[in-house]
């Protein structure tokens, strides 16, 4: 009997893992522009919206990305036209740098994520009510085993 939900539910796994990539892809349009923010760069804005000013290690280790790399995504939020990061030694540890959004930053984040609900709006508007009854129930319950508070 374990091996049968241990495959169900790696097959869930796999279902939901296609669900979100064609979820991504799906709200990509056309060519990136000048400026427009790399999946890495969101993904960094949305961890200093959610959690604050953070420690350069800590967003790396979060992204799970090398450090030259979280070096390049800093230095890329930081040296806009209008920096959309603002960057400062730690005050207890001069070793390490505090990183926090701009109001800038913060506008570029909600414009990139309307950007894209907007898109799955646009697949999800012919779904029944029962159907989104149901999505919301299963998304509020993914929600809650994927959070890590």
């Amino acid at each position: 009997m374990a091996t049968d939900t241990s495959h169900r539910v790696e097959d869930i796994a796999h279902e939901l893992f296609q669900v979100v990539t064609q979820i991504c892809l799906s709200t990509l349009r056309g060519r990136r522009r000048n400026g427009d923010l790399k999946e890495v760069e969101f993904l960094t804005l949305s961890l200093l919206q959610a959690n604050g000013t953070l420690i350069v290690g800590d967003i790396q280790r979060v992204l799970g990305i090398l450090p030259a790399q979280m070096s390049r995504v800093i230095r890329a939020l930081e040296n806009r036209e209008r920096p959309l990061i603002q960057c400062r030694i730690n005050s207890r540890d001069k070793r390490k740098i505090d990183v926090e959004l701009t109001a800038q930053g913060e506008k570029t984040l909600v414009d990139y994520q309307g950007k894209r609900v907007g898109r799955i709006v646009e697949q999800l508007t012919n779904l029944s009510d029962d159907d989104q009854d149901d999505m919301i129930r299963t998304l509020n319950k993914l929600h809650g085993l994927l959070d890590p508070r």
